[in-house]
């Protein structure tokens, strides 16, 4: 079975927007440090607020967008079944804020633990500019930003077919959820195994961060 629809193109998008904040803050932070003591008591909550919020704003309409369209691409596979596609969207809406707001929640928080960690040292090791700059880049760099992209992009698609699933379950169709893997030389020993395979333990993509795996759906088996 194919891939997500244009899985390239959206984990681009989604990156570009996750990069584009995660440098903005990794600047404003540089312009902090000449006020900051070594506990980083002088990092006002309204900075964390601003970032957070920047995340919401750009992320959520994309995880909808991403959501959306996976369902409608296994609407096109089943053109003679049929859902109130404003429930979709709804549910899409509705999914988009509420993860989300999660999502960015934990990244913020992750991203001040760890600044509580570099900051001490910053001072105490009497580091260069340059230096807390590179030890930044993982937190506030392309490869966290790549990172979250493909694995919310995963599990945005899967969300999206698993929500016209339940609304065929509403109509009585009770689809079958397939676990699809690219089946490559970097295929992990997690996705491996559940190549092809039935969904029967309420497990969805993504299993792990960067998982590149997705859901189809199929008509449920008739009995001969």
């Amino acid at each position: 079975m194919a891939d997500i629809l244009d899985r390239d193109d959206k984990e681009a998008a989604l990156a570009k927007v996750l990069g584009r904040e995660f440098n903005r803050m990794r600047l404003v932070i540089m312009e902090l440090l000449p006020a900051l003591d070594k506990w980083m008591l002088n990092i006002a909550p309204e900075v964390w607020a601003e970032h957070k919020q920047k995340l919401l704003q750009f992320v959520a309409p994309l995880m909808a967008a991403n959501f959306l369209m996976q369902a409608q691409k296994m609407m096109d596979d089943f053109p003679f079944l049929g859902v109130e596609w404003g429930l979709v969207n709804e549910a899409a809406a509705d999914w988009a804020r509420k993860y989300t707001f999660d999502m960015v929640t934990h990244l913020t928080d992750t991203s001040q633990r760890l600044l509580q960690k570099l900051i001490p040292r910053f001072f105490e090791e009497q580091w260069t500019q340059g230096r807390l700059r590179e030890q930044l880049a993982p937190m506030f760099g392309a490869v966290r930003a790549e990172m979250i992209a493909r694995t919310e992009v995963t599990r945005a698609a899967s969300e999206g077919e698993q929500e016209l699933a339940r609304e065929l379950a509403e109509q009585g169709i009770n689809m079958q959820p397939i676990w699809n893997t690219r089946m490559d030389e970097i295929v992990c020993p997690i996705c491996g195994p559940r190549a092809n395979k039935e969904i029967t333990d309420g497990e969805y993509p993504p299993a792990h961060p960067r998982c590149r795996c997705w859901v189809t759906h199929e008509l449920p088996k008739v009995e001969a």
